[in-house]
């Protein structure tokens, strides 16, 4: 599959009707290339439900003794960043943007790497790695007794009390943060968020991408092709060739 190219004056060629195009709507078939609001709104639902899900599990998981909370936060830091930063760097897409069909891209349509994964997901990275932190060290400094026999509920009402003051002020950041990168899209033309602009990227809209996101293992897609190449006629035909000529007669060893 052809990416979709942009030159340096604007210029791209529309993945729907392959026509030579420039802004960010195709003349010809009034395709828009940049995504917006709406997909990204679909993608930040599904992505949203498979996180909240994680996150109930590691509330669930880590509630157990002190041993389990800090390991179950350390594998929860990791597993948030990975999801964000392992699926860019892959596939330009996270689950959620696979479905949206829409595809993070260099500004110039070049694949993405590591890299701009990393710097699209660096804000966040940062503040959560504080957080984290002192949420651990919380964790080491509260007296086993105290959190042994404390419900999760109470357990977490507490170790927030003890959480230093401008953490509070971190998450209020993060959430204004999350807030603003729909503010600045809306005003730039390829709809660029801050960390598109951290990260030196664009979210365009590809409708020949795949939905499904096994697709992007090549084993997977590998295996597919093969079943496809299996003809459903050359299999009856075959069969019908073994039942005519009947089951073959053993060989008998001569002695």
């Amino acid at each position: 599959m052809e990416r979709v190219r942009f030159t340096e004056d604007g210029r791209w060629n529309c993945p729907r009707c392959g026509a030579q195009a420039s802004g960010k709507k195709c003349k010809n078939c009034k395709f828009l290339i940049y995504a917006g609001f709406p997909p990204r709104a679909v993608s930040g639902l599904v992505d949203g439900g498979i996180i909240k899900g994680a996150v109930w599990l590691f509330l669930f998981l880590r509630c157990n003794s002190l041993f389990s909370y800090i390991v179950i936060t350390l594998i929860g830091f990791l597993f948030f960043r990975l999801y964000h930063i392992l699926f860019v760097a892959l596939w330009g897409q996270t689950p959620g943007k696979m479905l949206a069909r829409i595809h993070i891209v260099q500004t110039d349509g070049s694949p993405v790497g590591w890299w701009h994964a990393i710097l699209r997901n660096s804000v966040e990275t940062i503040i959560v790695s504080v957080m984290t932190f002192f949420e651990i060290y919380v964790a080491l400094h509260m007296p086993h007794e105290d959190f042994a026999r404390t419900m999760m509920a109470q357990r977490e009402e507490l170790m927030q009390k003890m959480m230093p003051a401008f953490t509070h002020y971190l998450g209020f950041t993060m959430m204004v943060y999350a807030y603003s990168e729909y503010v600045v899209m809306w005003f730039n033309k390829r709809k660029r968020a801050i960390h598109d602009f951290i990260g030196g990227t664009i979210i365009i809209h590809d409708p020949r991408e795949d939905m499904l996101p096994w697709r992007r293992f090549k084993v997977m897609r590998d295996i597919e092709d093969k079943i496809e190449e299996i003809s459903f006629e050359d299999f009856l035909e075959k069969h019908e060739q073994n039942k005519v000529s009947g089951p073959s007669e053993p060989r008998i060893k001569s002695l």
